[in-house]
């Protein structure tokens, strides 16, 4: 059974709103009484009541977070994010989507019934979902988006420069000697989808080497089954392509996979792609990625809700996180 404040004043023998006074080390209490109040709430495991507590500071000390999964990407994130709130005072109550628009929508529902100060969304669902748009606009709390942004919108964001990785990206193929390039892309309407084809066709264009429409490929499908049947139909291609360029880890990791059950293609296709995981390094098949810096991405996507909560009235903040080549 926990203690409160009412058992702790009758053993001391004050009244209740002294030793509230006294744990928050209010000058007004007797400095004797005060540290008897604070001996005793120690030696009997006294917890303040966090509800009761919000109902005067109006704020919960917690931090909404919707992520759509939890894996490494994700834990390098969420590490940025702990790194600026924890020092804080905040506390972070997590909701995962499972990349379900749906799931997304009552993860933070629910996490609003808890009266979370501030929110933290990686946001699934999807720039042309009105209801999801709707209901993030009729939200009275702040809002930072993470990885992805929904264009026109008034929400601050923090996401990697996606254009830009993208492009380099080409370039360093190209200097390679790598001149016909494809690009797996998926059917999502994510501004970072979108932005790495824009940033593959910038490339492309800037190194000034032929685009191959049938190089451009997407199937219907979950992401590593995407980016296996395309290399697939890419392979079977009259001339196939000499790289092979992933939109994201997934959709790369299922290039190797069927790189890897057709050995004769070995050393023939150069395998590149977005997300840098560390098992990369002991594939059979070196993988040339674009990393995010995922913890800078949290740290700043936390560092600005923060501001956020304690009054910045600055316009919206737009945060482009340069990326990494890292050449295998």
């Amino acid at each position: 059974m926990s203690v409160g404040l009412k058992e702790i004043a009758e053993l001391v023998g004050v009244s209740v709103s002294t030793v509230s006074r006294a744990l928050r080390d209010d000058p007004r209490v007797n400095r004797k009484t005060k540290e008897r109040i604070v001996s005793i709430a120690r030696n009997m495991n006294y917890l303040p009541n966090q509800a009761a507590k919000s109902l005067i500071t109006k704020r919960t000390m917690t931090i909404g977070l919707v992520l759509p999964n939890l894996r490494s990407f994700m834990h390098d994130i969420f590490d940025g994010l702990e790194s600026v709130c924890s020092p804080a005072g905040y506390n972070i109550l997590l909701g995962v989507s499972d990349n379900d628009p749906a799931k997304e929508l009552r993860e933070l529902k629910l996490l609003l019934e808890k009266r979370v100060d501030g929110l933290i969304l990686f946001y699934v669902g999807g720039i042309f979902n009105q209801a999801s748009i709707r209901f993030l606009n009729n939200v009275s709390v702040p809002i930072v988006l993470l990885d992805r942004y929904i264009p026109r919108s008034r929400f601050d964001f923090v996401v990697s420069d996606n254009r830009n990785g993208s492009r380099i990206l080409v370039e360093h193929l190209v200097s390679k000697g790598k001149e016909k390039i494809a690009f797996i892309t998926q059917k999502e309407d994510a501004t970072a989808i979108k932005e790495r084809m824009d940033g593959f066709l910038d490339g492309v264009l800037k190194c000034r080497t032929r685009l191959h429409p049938e190089y451009l490929a997407c199937e219907t499908m979950p992401k590593m089954e995407n980016g296996y049947e395309c290399t697939r139909r890419l392979m079977n291609l009259d001339d196939p392509p000499q790289a092979i360029v992933g939109c994201t880890g997934d959709v790369t990791l299922g290039v190797v996979k069927y790189l890897i059950e057709h050995p004769e293609l070995e050393g023939k296709i150069t395998v590149s792609g977005f997300d840098d995981f560390d098992f990369l390094s002991f594939l059979k098949i070196p993988v040339t990625t674009v990393a995010q810096k995922t913890g800078e991405m949290g740290r700043q996507a936390a560092t600005i809700l923060l501001e956020r909560l304690y009054g910045d009235p600055a316009g919206q903040r737009r945060v482009f996180l340069e990326t990494v080549l890292v050449e295998r």
